[in-house]
């Protein structure tokens, strides 16, 4: 009967699945905050300041996204 041959092995293997599932959200959602923060940052700045820096406000949204690569990247090389 399904009771006698039933095991809790894949149920054994649920809670590490999850809890990688949970730190990847985790990650993502730090990332995403990160990168919302820089847009945000470098959006209030004046043409003549993003300038200063050579940062055209047509590449604010790339700029943004790849500073969180950059750091995810930089973090994972000094593991």
């Amino acid at each position: 009967s399904y009771t006698s041959t039933y095991t809790a092995a894949p149920v054994a293997g649920l809670m590490p699945k999850l809890r990688q599932s949970l730190d990847a959200f985790r990650a993502y959602s730090a990332d995403q905050r990160a990168k919302r923060q820089t847009f945000r940052e470098l959006s209030a700045m004046n043409d003549r300041d993003l300038a200063d820096i050579g940062v055209a406000r047509g590449e604010i949204r790339h700029i943004a996204s790849q500073a969180v690569a950059y750091a995810n990247h930089d973090a994972k090389s000094h593991k």
